[in-house]
């Protein structure tokens, strides 16, 4: 299938998703769903391509692994404050694609999300706080897990942070590219999987040493980053694997493409 990066959690081709492998499901987030609609309320004219985007990772990601389970790590839409025309939408044809697949879909809801029930409940879409299942936890990342689970928690897998590496060809240009982390989460134990974004316009966060960086909480507080690793999301070349950040301290701007 692709790289674990944590017990049990593996890419998926080079797609911006993973595979729970005991779950038979297919782990993705930050859609944001209605970006365009709000980048042109400001004044930003781009392409609509958010929901074909998202139509063909999740496409892709059921028809690669088979999986009967979609769960949706958070900020599936756009807008804080309100449900937009666009967002309704472009949430009613996801939904409605996932319906006709025939598989569960469960939203673990985003700091995006309000207002997204109006939509879901039309389509029998579960929304949670956080997704507990066999040792595998799913949050969205802007907030620290709750705690009180029955089991052990082998893995962590969030979205959130929308993380990417700035890397340098050899002609001396400098490409954001989007990337899956991969790190120890000392406080329960468990290896933390941070997903990059399935948005085409969420770059995010770009990898650094410096917890002042990120924006999720476990990133900032608990996550050795000397000992994060980073695995780039290259669409020509798919998944590639780099070194922990503290072996790369000196070159997180200059590794050669």
């Amino acid at each position: 299938m692709g790289y674990e990066l944590a017990p049990g959690v593996e890419t998926v081709g080079s797609l911006p998703a993973v595979y729970a492998r005991r779950l038979n499901a297919l782990i993705i987030a930050d859609l944001h769903l209605g970006f365009e609609e709000e980048a042109a309320r400001e004044g930003y004219y781009v392409p609509r391509v958010q929901l074909q985007r998202a139509l063909e990772v999740v496409r892709r990601g059921l028809d690669e692994t088979g999986a009967e389970w979609v769960i949706l790590a958070g900020d599936v839409k756009h807008s804080f404050s309100r449900l937009t025309w666009a967002e309704r939408e472009e949430l009613s044809r996801l939904f409605g694609f996932l319906r006709e697949r025939g598989v569960r879909v469960t939203v673990v809801r985003g700091n995006h999300d309000n207002y997204l029930p109006l939509v879901a409940r039309e389509y029998g879409v579960e929304i949670v706080d956080e997704l507990y299942v066999d040792g595998i936890l799913v949050i969205h990342g802007h907030r620290k897990p709750m705690g009180g689970y029955q089991g052990r928690v082998e893995a962590i897998v969030m979205g959130h942070e929308h993380p990417s590496l700035r890397l340098r060809d050899k002609l001396g240009y400098i490409a954001k590219l989007p990337a899956f982390l991969s790190a120890p989460y000392p406080p329960l134990g468990a290896r933390l999987v941070v997903l990059p974004a399935v948005g085409q316009y969420q770059t995010g966060t770009t990898v650094s040493l410096s917890p002042d960086t990120y924006l999720s909480p476990l990133l900032r507080e608990d996550v050795p980053l000397h000992e994060v690793k980073p695995y780039v999301l290259a669409e020509e070349l798919g998944v590639l694997e780099f070194p922990e950040l503290g072996l790369l301290e000196d070159l997180l701007e200059e590794v050669a493409l």
